[in-house]
């Protein structure tokens, strides 16, 4: 075994750069598989994990505050089967105000512990409170304009400010902000809706029927129409886990290409050490070398340097781990790990030295058969005679003399030239891979957001009182006691009719309506004129036309079991209706969705007019401009206009995106690792031959174009078959993506690839070996005739 280490370690210190090519291939494949193996850990199960650790609430339940006493509440933390109970906690709808700009209607939390029995809350930022006059935003609505130390408003402007003290993460989502208790004029402001909160942990709950089930037995005392509303477990868990598992096939497949170009490269470069190395082989042998022992020489010399570069791997993909991880906990606003597993990283510590030996028996096992008379009596030149009838017929053409020899070089050893036309290949196909998802993630982008079809929207916020005297007021609007001004929607169009670079405009009536066998409510989108216009793709079926008809989302479609053409039974506490699906169009895959005609609706909708408008605006129109001059002429006290474009950030996809591109970079630069091996071992084993050639006249010039034109023909085979393999990965792994999601895909979210997108990326494959060559035809330009003729 001593002999085996003391050669294996002569080797590493005699063939550098053989030993570097080997590391530096070892180190990005280790760094590939963390990164990708160390995503798809932590997002199996990042919700539960993160559930357990800080006590989630299997059931947040919002009260009626007038219907319902605190003490009746606390009675319910002690019902059967709840095991651990929070609250109550008083709860107020307002708006966040910024320098008393509007901002988002949230739901605020009176509050005085971060750590309660139920819902423990993680400090993402700063501190918590520790009394009035302070407030705690929720991480996952935390914006680049707000920072721990400002001052923020509550409800309408004029009333006194809160510091913000810090951001917190809830793992359910039980509020966007926490004051203090004593906190009542924001808590019990007039002009808001207020309410109580009770948090829950039951026994059973390891299906969504069973915390129902629960709820209702700890909730059975309580008059039958105080809950207005409840966030579960399950559902919660649902949309965050549909959200992770977007990711793991095109990681997995990443991951998968990453593997096998590394064993391809390794077996190359090992091979190339036993061709060059015929005479150490049967110097080996003639001192006593069993074929075995041959064999550990060139496999240890493969670990030796594996170990370290695998070990340094290790580091690196945790290190390209920490901004992603960091990005999926803001992305699902959840507190989950912001490292790779230490598990994880041991095992590729283990596992990939351990692939990178096995790749190296095979070729080693070549050394070890190897007679010693005929390892000491052959060169590592290339037999005589192989690939020179193609390189007459190449010096037989009007090409200029370099590149005809460069052309027929890879026709000398053609299973190296086969193993790095694979590496190529594989290394193109991520890049085309990599081109498509992106493409194709922009795409469902633009569809998310709408940008391209609607670029301001309206929302129009009610001066009307509700059933029990509460009036909704805008952020902007008059203060408590003042008169706000009538709504008139007619009047509130005509404005925007008038308002100069208004195109189109339609107005659209949300509402929720149930239907029997789901839990969810299904959000209903009501326009109440042409809305074919609005931006939502079809994936099948068509846009509805007439009364009773109306297009499903995906997400709808999969939750409730139906298909395009069937006919569904909604409801609301005002009736039913009747509803013909006639087609699925592609939206946001979190909630289920029903897109309509306002009049289908019928009486299940009460209010007087559109609670949004949708807008497009002339070409040429700055939204942003128009959305402040409309802001002005409807009234600051009716509506709150909103640039659509805001609205097209997508925290997944920008985080699917840039793993892509990660994941890509790093296979490409295995790929050109994979050339460079090549390169250096063919101008070896032609090193005489070079010499040859610059002794008769060729130019350092002319040496390095030889060099890389070897390569160009390797390079374009690659290109050229990885077309296909990357176009059939991207058309398989989109409906998988999609499913992970819950959604179907329109068509041009797949066909992302132009015929002139395809001719440059048939050239990749050229591009990488050009890549990969450079710096070893650079090496060959500069070798001397003498020493070049003196090294065979």
């Amino acid at each position: 075994m001593r002999a085996v280490v003391r050669a294996a370690t002569a080797a590493v210190r005699r063939r550098r750069l053989q030993s570097v090519v080997i590391g530096l291939v070892v180190l990005l494949a280790s760094a590939t598989a963390v990164l990708a193996a160390g995503l798809i850990a932590t997002s199996t199960g990042p919700f539960d994990r993160a559930f357990a650790r800080q006590q989630g609430a299997h059931a947040a339940v919002a009260y009626d505050a007038a219907k319902v006493t605190a003490d009746a509440l606390k009675a319910t933390a002690t019902a059967s089967g709840v095991t651990a109970a929070a609250g109550p906690y008083d709860t107020v709808k307002a708006s966040v105000l910024i320098d008393d700009g509007r901002g988002p209607m949230i739901e605020i939390a009176g509050r005085s512990e971060a750590t309660p029995a139920v819902d423990q809350l993680q400090m993402t930022d700063g501190v918590w409170l520790t009394g009035p006059g302070q407030i705690v935003l929720s991480a996952q609505i935390r914006s680049p304009r707000l920072k721990v130390g400002d001052e923020v408003g509550v409800g309408v402007p004029g009333r006194p400010k809160l510091k913000l003290v810090g951001f917190a993460a809830s793992v359910t989502g039980t509020a966007q902000a926490w004051v203090w208790p004593s906190q009542t004029d924001v808590l019990q402001a007039a002009e808001a809706e207020t309410g109580r909160q009770m948090l829950y942990r039951f026994a059973s709950a390891g299906t969504d029927d069973a915390v129902r089930a629960a709820l209702a037995t700890a909730t059975a005392a309580l008059p039958a129409d105080a809950i207005t509303g409840t966030a579960r477990y399950h559902a919660v868990r649902l949309e965050v886990n549909g959200n992770l598992a977007t990711m793991v096939p095109f990681v997995v497949a990443f991951a998968v290409l990453g593997l096998i170009m590394s064993v391809l490269i390794v077996a190359n470069v090992v091979g190339g050490a036993v061709v060059s190395g015929y005479r150490t082989i049967g110097v080996l042998k003639s001192l006593g070398y069993t074929p075995r022992q041959v064999v550990a020489v060139y496999a240890g010399q493969a670990m030796l340097v594996g170990l370290p570069a695998a070990a340094l791997g290790v580091v690196l993909g945790n290190l390209l781990a920490l901004p992603l991880l960091a990005q999926t906990e803001e992305a699902y606003g959840i507190p989950g790990a912001r490292t790779v597993p230490l598990w994880l990283s041991i095992a590729a510590l283990v596992a990939v030295p351990l692939v990178v030996g096995l790749a190296a028996v095979v070729p080693a096992t070549r050394a070890g058969r190897l007679p010693a008379t005929q390892a000491v009596a052959v060169g590592r030149a290339p037999r005589s005679g192989r690939g020179y009838r193609i390189r007459r017929l190449l010096a037989a053409t009007t090409l200029p003399r370099p590149v005809s020899f460069g052309l027929g070089t890879p026709f000398a050893r053609p299973g190296r030239s086969a193993m790095t036309v694979v590496a190529v290949l594989l290394g193109a196909t991520t890049v085309i891979l990599a081109i498509g998802l992106s493409t194709s993630f922009g795409v469902v982008k633009e569809h998310f957001a709408r940008t391209g079809s609607v670029q301001v929207i309206v929302d129009v916020l009610s001066a009307e009182p509700d059933g029990e005297g509460r009036v909704m007021r805008p952020a902007g609007g008059p203060k408590p006691g003042e008169a706000l001004d009538s709504v008139d929607p007619a009047a509130v169009r005509s404005t925007i009719e008038a308002q100069p670079g208004t195109a189109r405009v339609v107005g659209l009536t949300r509402a929720e309506v149930t239907m029997a066998g789901i839990a969810e409510p299904i959000e209903v989108e009501a326009y109440d004129g042409d809305a074919t216009w609005t931006g939502y793709p079809l994936i099948s079926g068509r846009w509805y036309t007439g009364l009773g008809e109306a297009v499903a989302g995906s997400r709808m479609l999969s939750l409730t079991g139906t298909r395009v053409g069937d006919t569904i039974t909604v409801s609301t506490d005002k009736g039913q209706l009747r509803v013909k699906i006639v087609g699925e169009a592609f939206s946001r895959a979190g909630d289920p969705t029903l897109i309509m005609d306002r009049s289908s609706l019928g009486t299940l909708i009460t209010s007087s007019g559109p609670d949004r408008y949708e807008i497009a605006v002339t070409s040429g129109t700055d939204p942003y401009a128009y959305a402040t001059a409309l802001d002005k002429a409807v009234g600051s006290n009716a509506v709150v206009p909103v640039a659509a474009a805001e609205r097209a950030g997508s925290e997944t996809l920008n985080l699917m995106i840039g793993l892509v591109v990660t994941l890509a970079t790093l296979l490409s630069a295995v790929a050109a690792l994979g050339v460079f091996n090549t390169v250096v071992l063919n101008t070896r084993d032609r090193v005489h031959e070079i010499g040859v050639l610059k002794s008769i006249g060729m130019t350092p010039g002319q040496v390095r174009l030889m060099v890389v034109a070897s390569m160009t023909v390797v390079g374009l085979i690659g290109g050229l078959l990885a077309v296909p393999l990357g176009l059939l990965l991207h058309h398989r792994l989109l409906p998988v993506i999609a499913g992970a999601a819950g959604t179907g895909i329109p068509n041009d979210v797949v066909d992302v690839y132009s015929w002139p997108v395809l001719a440059v990326c048939a050239l990749l494959g050229v591009a990488l070996a050009v890549l990969g060559a450079l710096v070893p035809a650079t090496w060959a330009g500069r070798t001397r005739a003498s020493t070049a003729l003196r090294a065979e």
